[in-house]
């Protein structure tokens, strides 16, 4: 598949990362009047490096998408996380772009199409139980879905949320009423898990297992990768 992403920052940039790994064509449009935020993070080039790989980056205006023309070098499918007021300001419609050249649109937007996605991702990717550990999980989550959803859909313009996404990628998603302290998961006993020294205790069917801490010298010595990325 011809994939076009489009928007800034993680989500759709993960979701292209993906395709591209798997084999599909990606072409990445990034502004050409400011960086994306990604390369204003701490080590940010590394970053852009890591999950641009594999595409076609081009330096080309979202609202440019209006003006593709139909026809066999047409993008086969789009992904973006571009607020709906964006686009509207642009004078882009979304559903009718996607009809007019007969693919999937698939945007990832927040629960109530007000406010930016990725500030909702980052204040929600800490998860109940990970205590003060940064997690880009609605980024990542987000990204995966996205990236399902293209490959799965029908012509025309979807849009994903990323609260739903995230709890789907939780156990139970919204059937646990109790409140969550934050210490332990709403299923398992106190005690199940805990620190030991440089890892994480775990103690299942009457076994206790600890789980060290893995850095990149023992991703890179033992997981399937090939010049420092790891293979799916």
């Amino acid at each position: 598949m011809r994939v076009l992403e489009l928007g800034g920052y993680l989500v759709p940039a993960y979701a292209g990362m993906i395709l591209a790994e798997q084999g599909h064509e990606v072409t990445k449009w990034v502004s050409p009047d400011r960086a994306d935020p990604i390369q204003g993070l701490r080590d940010g080039d590394a970053l852009w490096a890591w999950v641009n790989h594999g595409k076609h980056v081009q330096a080309r205006h979202a609202r440019g998408v209006a003006e593709i023309p139909s026809g066999p070098a047409a993008p086969e499918g789009i992904v973006d996380n571009v607020r709906a007021a964006t686009w509207q300001a642009w004078g882009v419609d979304p559903a009718e772009v996607a009809g007019r050249l007969g693919v999937p649109w698939v945007s990832m937007r927040d629960d109530f199409d007000q406010r930016s996605f990725d500030a909702v991702a980052q204040a929600r990717a800490w998860g109940d139980h990970l205590g003060w550990v940064p997690a880009y999980l609605g980024d990542t989550c987000g990204g995966l879905w996205l990236a399902f959803k293209l490959l799965n859909a029908a012509p025309g313009h979807h849009v994903l949320r990323q609260g739903a996404v995230l709890a789907k990628l939780v156990e139970g998603e919204l059937v646990v009423t109790p409140a969550r302290d934050g210490q332990q998961t709403p299923w398992d006993p106190p005690g199940t898990y805990g620190a030991n020294g440089q890892g994480v205790r775990v103690r299942y069917r009457g076994e206790e297992i600890t789980e060290p801490f893995r850095d990149a010298a023992w991703r890179l010595a033992r997981l399937q990768h090939t010049a420092g990325r790891l293979t799916v």
